[in-house]
């Protein structure tokens, strides 16, 4: 009887072990994904995070889900790495999300539907989804020009949307829809630093007086 409840208990700490195990495993695995979309996500041009902060937020919500309910399994060392990340993340979302508490409702509705030609983005379908890109661009090619600061974070802020919309619905999208909505998004972001290359030079023009 007592070799039997031994043998039990055995196979029970036997199975709690590969389970915690396992565990430890799945969360190690969660924070090199992480790992890796940091990477990448830091060395993209701020303008370019901040055009695609609807994304890069619930990018970073869905990684570190898992995270954030297991950190007390995660060893010393991955803690330690995991609350580096965190911090960075929250620098950029202080840095981004202060930047848009200044955007007027009603003014960003307005982007939105010139923009778009609708201020429900996120119920855009998929089908869709192409022809508002093209045309949020030829409205930044017509207008670019005479467009503020302010102005460019609205029309930012807009395609951040988009991208977001992008994301979800990717898997419905046909391949030449993901390719051309690809360079869209290319041809938004060098547009933008081409201003901001411009206020730069500006900036040192002025200096130089």
């Amino acid at each position: 009887m007592k070799k039997h409840l031994k043998l039990v208990l055995a196979i029970a700490l036997t199975v709690i072990t590969a389970g915690m195990a396992q565990a430890q495993s799945q969360l190690e695995r969660d924070l090199d994904d992480l790992r890796t979309w940091m990477q990448k996500r830091s060395t993209q041009a701020d303008s370019t995070i901040a055009a695609e902060w609807p994304t890069v937020k619930k990018e970073f919500e869905e990684l570190t889900y898992s995270l954030d309910n297991n950190t007390k399994k995660l060893s010393d060392k991955s803690r330690s790495e995991y609350n580096d990340y965190k911090q960075r993340y929250e620098a950029w979302e202080l840095r981004h999300e202060g930047e848009l508490v200044d955007l007027d409702g009603q003014e960003l509705e307005r982007w939105e539907r010139e923009l778009t030609g609708t201020s429900t983005i996120s119920k855009i379908k998929p089908v869709h989804l192409r022809d508002a890109f093209t045309r949020a661009l030829e409205y930044t090619r017509g207008y670019r020009q005479d467009w503020s600061l302010k102005d460019w974070s609205y029309a930012e802020f807009v395609v951040g949307e988009l991208n977001t919309r992008k994301t979800e619905v990717l898997d419905l999208l046909s391949t030449g829809d993901k390719i051309k909505i690809a360079a869209l998004q290319v041809e938004f972001a060098t547009l933008k630093k081409s201003r901001e290359a411009k206020d730069a030079y500006e900036d040192r023009k002025k200096d130089r007086r």
